[in-house]
């Protein structure tokens, strides 16, 4: 996000990134990844609207692979806007499916092969979407933005931060 941002960052409640590498589409989604949810309030509102559609919310399955820092909502994390990026997931072992992914990165990803295949699920985007737009009917009808949890190394930002937010240790990209 670049200096001459068209929008105001301070009026940004939020970003919603479904910047995801399509695990939705090997069959119907039963389990959701909320990567960066332990860092705001959009957490617990992918929990109650996950609930509500008998999804299963589980904590970021690859913590080594510092995926919420890789991605492209970071740049709103930086200026201090709460952001939350799903990855829809069917049910099972998630070893299962990760190792799918891992296949995947490995021959189709950003390849040539990296195109719509006969065997995707399509009910599974489907509900990563439905869940996404519930979640921002929620954040545009709350009368409060979503925010920083104390807990979170990004809650020292306001909207508009402009300062360089230091890496620790354990969060190194």
């Amino acid at each position: 996000m670049g200096e001459r941002a068209t929008w105001d960052i301070k009026k940004v409640a939020a970003d919603l990134n479904l910047d995801g590498i399509g695990s939705e589409v090997y069959g119907p989604v039963k389990t959701i990844v909320g990567y960066g949810a332990e860092h705001s309030t959009l957490g617990p509102m992918l929990d109650s609207v996950a609930r509500s559609l008998d999804l299963n919310v589980i904590p970021d399955p690859m913590p080594d692979e510092k995926v919420f820092y890789r991605s492209d909502h970071y740049s709103f994390v930086e200026r201090g806007v709460p952001s939350l990026m799903l990855l829809g997931a069917p049910a099972g072992e998630k070893e299962i499916w990760i190792k799918r992914i891992k296949e995947w990165e490995k021959g189709d990803y950003h390849q040539p092969g990296d195109t719509v295949k006969d065997t995707w699920a399509w009910e599974g985007a489907e509900t990563v979407a439905e869940v996404m737009a519930i979640l921002g009917w929620q954040i545009a009808e709350d009368e409060q933005m979503p925010s920083w949890l104390k807990t979170s190394r990004f809650s020292k930002y306001d909207r508009g931060n402009s300062k360089p937010i230091p890496e620790d240790e354990s969060e190194e990209q």
